[in-house]
């Protein structure tokens, strides 16, 4: 899977081998593996990256995410 993190501070930040991404937010908590459905959501909370080698964690934020295709794209506010 690949992970495309926008930000305005920081533009885009692409992490590709992803194997699993974990979002805990203010009224779900999921987990997305290959292959998973398409879904669209917003976060309200943390999420987290994981790859064979890493794990990315993104806390206390609010974002907007689109899953489809093996494909995350995130849109963090406010950074």
């Amino acid at each position: 899977m690949i992970v495309k993190i926008f930000t305005f501070k920081n533009g885009m930040e692409e992490i590709e081998e992803v194997t699993a991404i974990r979002i805990k937010s203010k009224d779900y908590n999921l987990l997305i593996l290959k292959d998973y459905l398409s879904v669209v959501g917003e976060i309200e909370g943390f999420f987290e990256v994981e790859t064979k080698e890493d794990k990315f964690t993104y806390k206390d934020v609010k974002a907007y995410y689109l899953f489809n295709n093996n494909n995350f794209d995130v849109l963090i506010e406010g950074v």
